[in-house]
């Protein structure tokens, strides 16, 4: 998979995140506005949905080897 299928693997809270921040250019406070959470809850999505962005690309790698 490459990016976009990772991003579509992702929870939806850390997928709208993720989508907000990096293709909206959304601060931690304007998310944290629109999706109605704190700003600790964005950056702990944030964090997990690079994790996992990671990890995805990661497994794609190494089935690719």
């Amino acid at each position: 998979p490459g990016l976009k299928e990772c991003i579509e693997k992702l929870k939806q809270q850390q997928k709208t995140c993720i989508e907000l921040f990096y293709y909206k250019n959304k601060s931690y406070r304007e998310i944290a506005k629109t999706l109605e959470m704190n700003e600790k809850k964005v950056k702990s999505y944030l964090q997990n949905a690079k994790r996992n962005l990671k990890i995805c690309l990661e497994e794609r790698n190494v089935r690719e080897e």
